[in-house]
């Protein structure tokens, strides 16, 4: 990857049970379609969002899902993150997760995030890999937000 800022966000398989690590480095995507014009072999595939409905949730916090795949026969979860920020003012927040942070992981089948935050504005697109592949790369998004947290998981073989 190049110099940019990203949270790399990976975690590996151990005897078949997901896992989680610490962010191993911090850099972050500021601006999405900047870091397409400074990667112009970069496709983005975005991924299908839906506001989840809650009664449950705290006032002017919502739960945002974005999935990517579906998942099959033999996948398991093999790997999982998450992450909370808060800020005093107002923010967009972008960072990069990717899986798995070194090496070769299982196929991925379907990654799921679920995020929490002020406003439903917001986007999750793939940078790099994907579905049937095993590297996958997210730029994810969320726009006027004191408060975002959000929980990755990745399937697959």
């Amino acid at each position: 990857m190049s110099q940019l800022s990203l949270i790399l966000l990976g975690c590996l398989v151990a005897s078949g049970a997901a896992s989680v690590l610490p962010s191993a480095r911090i850099l972050v995507v500021k601006d999405i379609k900047e870091f397409v014009v400074q990667h112009p072999g970069v496709h983005l595939q975005a991924m299908e969002k839906e506001v989840v409905p809650s009664k449950a949730r705290e006032a002017g916090s919502l739960t945002v899902r974005y999935n990517l795949g579906a998942r099959i026969g033999g996948d398991r979860l093999v790997a999982q993150g998450a992450d909370t920020f808060n800020y005093s003012q107002l923010q967009d927040v972008s960072l990069q997760l990717t899986y798995p942070e070194s090496g070769a992981g299982a196929i991925v089948s379907y990654v799921q995030i679920l995020c929490t935050q002020d406003d439903s504005d917001g986007s999750a697109y793939v940078i790099a890999g994907g579905i049937g592949q095993r590297l996958i790369s997210i730029v994810l998004e969320a726009k006027n937000t004191r408060n975002f947290s959000y929980h990755v998981e990745y399937y697959g073989q």
